[in-house]
This record gives structure tokens, sequence and C-alpha cells, in this order.
């Protein structure tokens, strides 16, 4: 075997060794997007929870809520804030998974039922003057989607019952 050959058996050696490291990369940049992608759902998940705790663990809070998801107006301005930021907290959360349902890093399974939360909730008219007070704070895309979902809300002329306050 000559020198030459020893040199180009080398720098093929070499080569494959390189393609592999690159696929060995390739799948570690993959598992990482996976990784982020987990992280991400989770913390929306997270923050979605801590919300609705927020209703659990106060009930002055609680009454706020229910009392301006049915007549927004007729609350007083301490109760009006309360309400308008708890409805925020509510769209942030729901505009966190509508977005990252949009561009893929959500699943659909995790993505329905919190927009079926958020269909329900448009259904009361103080959570349409609260979205009427705060839309102007989202993204476009989301706020044409709520647009049209209230659309359908008011259509449809039914005001949801979601904790049977309504018996």
């Amino acid at each position: 075997m000559t020198l030459e050959n020893m040199f180009y058996i080398s720098q093929t050696v070499a080569a494959f060794a390189i393609v592999v490291s690159l696929l060995f990369v390739g799948l570690e940049v993959r598992h990482s997007n996976l990784e982020s992608r987990h992280r991400t759902i989770e913390d929306a998940l997270q923050n979605y929870r801590a919300a609705r705790l927020s209703l659990i663990d106060n009930a002055d809070v609680a009454r706020v809520w229910i009392s301006g998801l049915h007549n927004f107006t007729a609350l007083d301005a301490a109760d009006k804030v309360r309400f308008l930021l708890t409805a925020d907290n509510l769209f942030n959360n729901v505009q966190s998974f509508f977005l990252h349902y949009r561009d893929g890093r959500l699943p659909r399974e995790l993505y329905e039922p919190q927009r079926a939360v958020l269909d329900d909730f448009l259904g009361y008219p103080g959570c349409q003057a609260a979205w009427d007070f705060r839309k102007n704070y989202f993204h476009v895309a989301f706020r044409t989607w709520v647009e049209e979902r209230i659309a359908a809300a008011r259509s449809s002329r039914l005001v949801p019952s979601l904790y049977g306050e309504g018996r």
C-alpha cells in the first residue's frame, strides 16, 4: 500500500466520521427542539392552572368573576379592575395556547379543550365587555379569532351557566 493510498483511505474515513457526527448533531438538535416545545407547553399549562387557582383560593375574586360575567357594568370600580385583570389573564393564557397551536408547537389534543373553555366564557356578556376593553393588547391573529368566536356566541344568543349559577 502506497502512501497515497493511505492518504485517500484516511480522507475517506475522516469524511465518513464527519457525516456521522453531523447526523448525531442533527438528532441532538431535534431532541432539543422537542424538549423546548414540551417545556413551552408545560409553562403555558402551569400559567393557566395558576389563573384558575386564583379563583379557587380567593372567594372575593370568584364572586367578582361570576358577577362580572353576567353584568360587568354593575360592578363597582375596584371590582371592575379585578374582573378585567382576571379576564385579561384568561385571554393571555388562551392567546398563548392559540399561537402555539397555530405555529405547530401545541398538539390539537391540548389546544381544543382550551378553545372550548374560551368559547364558553365568550358567551357571557361580561367576558365580551372585558374583551372590548382589552382587545388592543393582543396579537392581531388572536384578536380576529376571538372576534369571530364572539360573533358566533352572540348569534347563538345562549348565555352559558358554567358554574350552575343560573339554577
